[in-house]
């Protein structure tokens, strides 16, 4: 049981998961809270869509400025990350906005942020192991025996 725990633990914070799944949530939150915010007081419930690229476009610069300083910590290359984290997101979001905008119309728009919340949880996990592993990694950190906690 305590192997158990201890494997737990290291996926959760020592592998950064943790800190890249509560940032993720929080921008889901701030996502499907703009989406409803701008389908209900401006667009309407048929304007759902563009509601949905606001929220979007939010979440993905809140989520850029957290990982930078929260999850992963990165030190430099700043400008080169922002622009390869825009470009995943844009083409996760265009793949993302196709399934929403499907989805939602086989199911029903009265489930829309349903459809949304799924569709970026499901997604995440993929996210993770390319931020992880490309997009944030510092290699120079293990070539300069930084503690683990930051690799």
């Amino acid at each position: 049981m305590k192997k158990l725990i201890a494997l737990a633990q290291s996926i959760l914070f020592r592998h950064k998961y943790f800190h890249f799944f509560m940032t993720g949530v929080s921008g889901v939150a701030i996502n499907l809270s703009l989406t409803w915010f701008f389908t209900t007081f401006v667009f309407g419930l048929p304007g759902y869509f563009k509601a949905y690229l606001i929220g979007a476009t939010f979440n993905l610069l809140y989520n850029f400025t957290l990982h930078t300083l929260v999850t992963f910590k990165t030190t430099s290359r700043h400008f080169s990350r922002l622009i390869g984290f825009i470009a995943y997101s844009v083409i996760l979001t265009l793949f993302q906005a196709v399934i929403v905008k499907y989805v939602t119309e086989a199911v029903g728009l009265q489930y829309y942020l349903l459809v949304i919340a799924t569709t970026i949880f499901l997604l995440s996990t993929v996210t993770f192991v390319i931020f992880k592993f490309f997009l944030f990694h510092e290699s120079y950190r293990k070539e300069n025996n930084a503690p683990p906690e930051y690799i």
